[in-house]
């Protein structure tokens, strides 16, 4: 059996990675994860179901979409079934670690693993409650770094390895490129309180009243971040063993960086949000046919993409498909035009088919259409002249929400009928 190790990297940008791009390939901004990608597969297209955190792992992590449970801010549903539940019963050794309070053992994120570290405080009987989780992240920020570095986080990831039975399952999180940024130049307790002012005063804020040094000044400290973290994620990729491991490496949504006058994360769907990074190194005797993938992917096809390399048979119904016959020439077998979606919950939605991508929400006040081909950027709103693309891509949210099992009074917001054919 494979071991298997999953890396991701929160708000992380495929285009700020070299291998992706040329521009941040001559910034030198990620020589460590280029080099160990040479001999990996790049998906060019992978949307995340979920702008940020809460939507994006549930899906991400049990290949079904978010919304299918409605558990995206209650905690997990039991009936969901992680990837680490899976395979623990498969007698995988099973460990995590992170630092985001978002998917920490509060919200049942540590089932299925033997040792889970979320680098949270511990308050009381129950643990530190919910609702003062982000409280103490925010006090965090500024009386220290806030979140665990990589450089830390390593160190307890590499010390676990050691001692790790075989066959095993890792999934490391980073927070590293996670706003605030911090700038490693100059005095670090003032970077501290820059980055933690800026950040509260930009993130998912359209009205932000920056001017152009401080946006300026928040792109370059992404830049740095994104540099800190490359440099650490070396200490990983140099201790494992590439003969019998299947790595993959993600992101679990993108960041704004002033694109559409927006900067971090939060309640909208565009591109820079929804397009993150994969990169899939297999186990050196499974043969690799296509390095890099064109074809349109999803967050949720890296849980059928594990169990099919594993060869292992599970009774769950999955939205992902596995990346597999992709990577060894079998597109026939990957449908190439399948709708994707990414979700806020059932209230506010992207389905993506073909050249066309439409952002709707059931009282239409956002109701967007771009045609990615002609217009990647999303700057050319062509609903009012393109309606009947619109009614197309709006039933195919219609057969999303009905396919899922939303409540009814959800899919009736939208304006359908359940009866309708």
């Amino acid at each position: 059996m494979y071991n298997i190790i999953l890396i991701t990297i929160d708000s992380l940008r495929p285009d700020f990675i070299g291998c992706y791009n040329e521009n941040a390939k001559k910034e030198e901004l990620t020589p460590n994860i280029d080099n160990w990608a040479k001999d990996a597969v790049i998906f060019k297209t992978t949307i995340s179901q979920g702008p940020r955190t809460p939507e994006s792992f549930p899906a991400l992590l049990s290949g079904q979409y978010s919304c299918r449970y409605l558990d995206i801010y209650k905690g997990l549903s039991p009936q969901r079934v992680l990837i680490s539940e899976i395979l623990k019963k498969y007698n995988y050794y099973t460990a995590a670690f992170n630092t985001n309070p978002y998917i920490s053992r509060h919200s049942g994120y540590n089932r299925g693993f033997d040792y889970y570290k979320d680098n949270l405080l511990t308050f009381g009987k129950h643990g530190l409650k919910k609702k003062f989780l982000m409280g103490y992240v925010r006090l965090r920020n500024l009386l220290k770094e806030p979140y665990i570095r990589a450089n830390k986080l390593n160190k307890q990831v590499l010390s676990w390895l050691e001692r790790a039975n075989k066959p095993f399952f890792l999934w490391i999180h980073y927070m590293d490129v996670h706003g605030p940024y911090i700038s490693k130049k100059g005095l670090i307790l003032l970077n501290r309180i820059r980055a933690a002012s800026l950040w509260h005063k930009a993130a998912g804020v359209y009205d932000h009243g920056l001017n152009d040094k401080e946006k300026h000044f928040l792109v370059e400290t992404y830049k740095e971040e994104v540099r800190y973290l490359d440099f650490y994620i070396n200490d990983i990729f140099k201790n494992i063993d590439d003969t019998n491991t299947l790595t993959i490496l993600t992101a679990d949504h993108g960041e704004m960086l002033g694109e559409h006058n927006l900067f971090g994360h939060g309640f909208e769907l565009y591109e820079e949000l929804l397009h993150i990074p994969l990169i899939i190194k297999l186990p050196q005797e499974i043969p690799v046919k296509n390095k890099y993938i064109d074809t349109p992917v999803k967050s949720l096809d890296i849980v059928p993409t594990i169990l099919d390399v594993l060869n292992l048979k599970v009774n769950i119904t999955f939205d992902g498909r596995s990346l597999l016959p992709l990577i060894q020439g079998n597109e026939d077998k990957y449908p190439s035009n399948e709708p994707i979606f990414s979700e806020i919950w059932t209230k506010y939605l992207a389905v993506r088919k073909g050249e066309w991508k439409l952002i709707a929400d059931y009282a239409g006040r956002k109701l967007k259409l771009f045609n990615l081909k002609e217009d990647p950027k999303e700057q050319n709103d062509l609903a009012d002249k393109k309606p009947e693309v619109v009614s197309e891509l709006k039933l195919l949210i219609k057969q999303h929400l009905l396919d899922i099992n939303a409540p009814s009074e959800d899919v009736e917001k939208w304006g359908f009928k359940i009866d309708e054919e």
